[in-house]
């Protein structure tokens, strides 16, 4: 009995050591990092604008950034029609290390100022609107354009004004079979008022058709300008004009108020005027019969077509990946004008809608 009592009390005790030792600890584990998805960096694509004031290139500002949404970092600059201005932009872009460049030239002639700081960066140059000379565009192998052929509306205005003369016997309103017209013309020396200016007379002496330029004058491509230039032919000229060209639609809306407080677009008194643009603020006279018509700039295609050329050389791809149209000789795509008429306005109405897209 006294050896089971030994026995057992030797058994508790071993009992109460294992007991009171301490307890085995699980391995440690090192807390395992959740890989995060790496943020990708948007391209930054500098574009410097001649003026925000423009109605045209408000548009092309305004599809520009409808097609880059998400897909780029825009930085928009405003020149308010002052080169010097623009250069320092420019200075500036570059300065934060712009992937690529677009430029609206205030001055085409500047061209080279701004091709030789671009080249110096080694940063791609994409000029639109505004054409540098075919020099100044070969002097840089990263430097390309986008714009329209000017020549072409001019050619096309003149067109429409003989059409309309031609089947509307009350435009010639002295009855002598010849149209005695007059020219707004946009800044002078500007390449693309020069050239349509110059295409008008052209196209008109290339049909045999009889005209009379009463007068040209300068409108600065703006409203007000040209609103006080048709002021004094109101005063000039009177009832002897018989058309009016306006080299873009901002010039023509002027002219027509001007002429209005005369009592002509819808006063009773007869005058035929084509603009180029076909804006959407000239579409509702165009559609009430108020005018002939405007040859539509598609602002859309040039806005896309600039940001798809910069976005492709700011991220390696090749200049014209996913562009339709050809480049010509020296680099340029040149996006096709349209004539619009009563007939066809909705043309450029479907155009404004996706210019205006955000």
């Amino acid at each position: 009995m006294k050896k089971f009592i030994v026995l057992l009390l030797a058994a508790m005790l071993v009992i109460m050591a294992a007991c009171s030792a301490a307890p085995v600890q699980a391995p440690a584990v090192e807390p395992t990092e959740v890989a995060q998805p790496a943020e990708t960096k948007l391209p930054v694509i500098g574009v410097a604008i001649f003026d925000y004031s423009n109605n045209y290139v408000t548009y092309i500002r305004n599809s520009i950034m409808a097609v880059s949404a998400g897909k780029a970092d825009i930085q928009m600059a405003d020149a308010q029609n002052d080169q010097a201005k623009q250069v320092e932009q420019i200075d500036l872009l570059l300065s934060k290390g712009v992937d690529a460049l677009a430029v609206n030239a205030v001055d085409p002639k500047a061209a080279a100022t701004i091709i030789a700081k671009a080249k110096a960066a080694d940063v791609p140059l994409i000029f639109f609107n505004r054409s540098p000379s075919k020099e100044d565009m070969l002097s840089y192998d990263k430097a390309w354009y986008v714009g329209t052929t000017p020549e072409d509306s001019g050619r096309m205005q003149a067109e429409m004004a003989m059409d309309a003369f031609t089947k509307d016997p009350t435009f010639d309103k002295n009855g002598d079979g010849i149209m005695q017209y007059v020219i707004l013309k946009g800044t002078l020396g500007h390449p693309d008022a020069e050239a349509r200016t110059q295409a008008n007379q052209d196209t008109f002496a290339a049909a045999n058709f009889k005209t009379e330029l009463l007068d040209v004058q300068p409108g600065d491509f703006k409203t007000q300008t040209a609103k006080d230039v048709t002021d004094v032919w109101m005063g000039k000229f009177g009832d002897k004009i018989e058309m009016i060209l306006a080299n873009n639609d901002a010039m023509l809306l002027g002219a027509i108020e001007a002429a209005k407080a005369e009592g002509y677009f819808g006063g009773g008194k007869k005058m035929g005027a084509v603009g180029i643009n076909a804006l959407p603020e000239i579409l509702p006279k165009i559609k009430d019969g108020t005018i002939i018509g405007s040859i539509l700039s598609d602002a859309y295609s040039e806005g896309l077509n600039i940001f798809t050329m910069a976005y492709n050389v700011a991220t390696g791809k090749d200049v014209y990946e996913g562009v339709t149209i050809a480049p010509d000789d020296m680099k340029a795509i040149r996006v096709p004008y349209v004539p619009i008429s009563i007939d066809n306005v909705q043309i450029a109405e479907e155009m404004y809608a996706k210019a205006l897209k955000n």
